[in-house]
C-alpha cells in the first residue's frame, strides 16, 4: 500500500502541543487506514529519518460529532486518547473549516468537546476512571507512589524528591510493564511546587520514551495530587516542554485541560 501513498502524495501539518509534536491529517476523504499499515506510521515519525512526531493525528467523518479523532501512537499503536494530540486536532479541525469554535470528536467511541480560542485550546474531559490511591508498587529511593488512574489512558503517578535529576527513561520503563498494569501504564513522576503548581516528568506508553509534555498525564497528577492533599485547583503543570492547566470541580464533573497549541510548518509525504 505504500506505492499507492507515493502517488496520492497525502498533505500535512505539525503541530507542537507544549512540546508533544504531531503530524496532522484531513482524512476525511479516507485515503489512510490508520488499521491498514501501522508500521507506515511509525516510520514516518520516526525523527532525522522522516518528519518525526510523537504521533500521527487524523480527522475522520463522525455521525456522533463534528469529526473523529484517530491517534497513531509513534510505535505504530493505537492511541486510546491523547489530551495534548486533542487540542491540536481541535486546533487544525477549526482552521479547515471541519468544525467551529466549539468542535465536538469521538475517539474510539468516547465523545470529547473542546473550546478554541486563537492559539488556547481547552479540552473537557469526562470524570476520571479506576483512581486508586491505594496501590503502593514504586521501589525506589527517593519516589513514592501516590496513586494509579485513567484519564482516557492508564497512568501510574509518583512523587519524586528531585525531578532533575531522574532517569525517567528507565525507571518509567520499568514501571509501565509492571505485572500490576497488564494493558501497560503511563508514569507520571511529580513535584508539587505549592498549591497551585506541579512540575511533571512522563514516561509515556506508545511512545517508549519521555515526552516534553503529556496532557493526560496532566491531568492525572493534578487530580491525585489533589486527593492527596497537595495541590487545589487551578493547578498549572509545568513540563520540559512548557505549562498547561488543569481545572476541576471537587467532584470532577468540570474537568478541563488548557493550553497553547504552535502550528509548525505544512508539507507534503512523498513516501
Amino acid at each position: 500500500m505504500g506505492h499507492q501513498w507515493v502517488e496520492m502524495q497525502i498533505d500535512f501539518i505539525k503541530i507542537s502541543a507544549t512540546g508533544n509534536d504531531f503530524i496532522v491529517i484531513d482524512n476525511r476523504q479516507k485515503l489512510l487506514d490508520s488499521s491498514g499499515d501501522r508500521s507506515w506510521f511509525a516510520e514516518i515519525c520516526r525523527r532525522r529519518t522522516s518528519v518525526g512526531a510523537d504521533g500521527v493525528i487524523l480527522i475522520q467523518p463522525s455521525d456522533r460529532a463534528d469529526f473523529e479523532y484517530v491517534h497513531i501512537n509513534s510505535d505504530g499503536s493505537l492511541a486510546e486518547m491523547c489530551g495534548n494530540g486533542s487540542r491540536a486536532v481541535a486546533f487544525f479541525a477549526h482552521q479547515i473549516g471541519a468544525s467551529g469554535a466549539i468542535p465536538s470528536f469521538e475517539i474510539l467511541g468516547t465523545l470529547y468537546r473542546a473550546q478554541v480560542d486563537g492559539r488556547l485550546v481547552t479540552t473537557d474531559f469526562p470524570s476520571p476512571r479506576n483512581l486508586d490511591l491505594e496501590i503502593d508498587v514504586v521501589r525506589e529511593s527517593g519516589l513514592v507512589t501516590a496513586g494509579q488512574i485513567d484519564t482516557g489512558v492508564p497512568h501510574l503517578v509518583v512523587f519524586a524528591d528531585d525531578l532533575q535529576g531522574l532517569d525517567v527513561q528507565g525507571i518509567g520503563s520499568r514501571y509501565r510493564h509492571h505485572p500490576a498494569f497488564p494493558r501497560g501504564t503511563n508514569v507520571d513522576f511529580i513535584r508539587a511546587l505549592d498549591v497551585h503548581h506541579l512540575e511533571i516528568r512522563t514516561f509515556e506508553r506508545g511512545v517508549e520514551e519521555e515526552t516534553l509534555a503529556c496532557g493526560t498525564g496532566a491531568v492525572a497528577s493534578s487530580i491525585i495530587a489533589y486527593r492527596r492533599g497537595r495541590v487545589k485547583p487551578p493547578v498549572t503543570c509545568r513540563f520540559p516542554g512548557g505549562k498547561v492547566t488543569i481545572d476541576f470541580a471537587a467532584d470532577f464533573s468540570r474537568l478541563t485541560l488548557s493550553g497553547s497549541v504552535t502550528p509548525v510548518y505544512s508539507g507534503r509525504l512523498l513516501d
